[in-house]
């Protein structure tokens, strides 16, 4: 004769227990007796209450986790952005010193230049439009803040662009690599005169034109802007002659295309 053991007979009973219980809480729950609703709710209140509480040890970590972890994150972003500032100055500096560097030399070279101090505004860029022929930008400054049409657009000391046609509080501006800009620049040490224009067949890169019939490049030559005419100030950089595996030179522009949000204007004051 088998005897159902002790624990056997505990599991029946609680598994009888419980579908008992949950048959009266459905039941209490369904109901619309006025007693049984008092019951219902707070019987709903208990649940609610226990299980705040036994959740609340659980909420309180992961609250401080995430605390925690946004308290660092925050440093972390804070930490990034105080580097990328820095990052920028110390690359405008840099470029400063070349532009103060080459035209040093140009000042050695040529007696009676001057050396001539614009005043700046900084701007924001509104929109980019960016094709395979047109490259062009929307800044929110204009006439108002007397931006004249051929002002150039700088970034780090670094030409960007020119303005086309202003607005009162807006203008248009071409970048450098569009096909339609024209820029004289000198290139190299040897001060070799050119006109810089965009390239038909890519909008990361440049074309020079009405070079000297011999010339000779170095890879890594600066192309700075020349100001014959008073079309743009002198020693501005513009780009860098680089060699591809062929040993063809090219021509690219030095700004970072990803950084044209915020630009300066350099106003010549043209037609005072």
């Amino acid at each position: 004769m088998k005897f159902a053991s002790s624990e056997n007979v505990d599991v029946k009973k609680n598994v009888i227990i419980f579908i008992l219980i949950s048959f009266f809480l459905f039941f209490v729950d369904r109901t619309n007796n006025k007693y049984l609703i008092t019951v219902r709710q707070s019987i709903n209140d208990a649940i609610i209450y226990t299980t705040v509480v036994v959740k609340s040890p659980f909420h309180f970590l992961i609250e401080a986790s995430t605390s925690v972890t946004n308290f660092f994150k925050k440093d972390e972003f804070i930490d990034k952005d105080q580097i990328s500032i820095l990052e920028n100055k110390v690359k405008e500096l840099e470029n400063e010193k070349i532009t103060l560097n080459l035209q040093l030399d140009n000042l050695k070279k040529i007696t009676g230049e001057e050396n001539y101090k614009f005043e700046t505004v900084q701007t924001k860029v509104l929109l980019y439009k960016s094709n395979i022929l047109h490259q062009t930008i929307i800044i929110n400054k204009g006439s108002n803040d007397n931006i004249k049409i051929g002002d150039p657009l700088i970034k780090n000391n670094i030409l960007v662009g020119k303005i086309l046609k202003t607005n009162f509080n807006s203008s248009h501006a071409i970048l450098i690599t569009n096909i339609n800009s024209r820029v004289p620049v000198r290139i190299g040490k040897k001060n070799y005169n050119a006109i810089l224009v965009g390239n038909p067949n890519s909008d990361r890169l440049l074309d020079l034109e009405f070079l000297p019939k011999e010339f000779i490049f170095e890879d890594g030559d600066y192309i700075y802007t020349n100001s014959i005419d008073g079309i743009m100030p002198d020693g501005l950089l513009v780009g860098q002659i680089k060699y591809d595996d062929n040993k063809k030179y090219y021509a690219k522009p030095l700004y970072d295309f990803t950084q044209l949000d915020y630009l300066t204007v350099v106003k010549l004051n043209k037609g005072k």
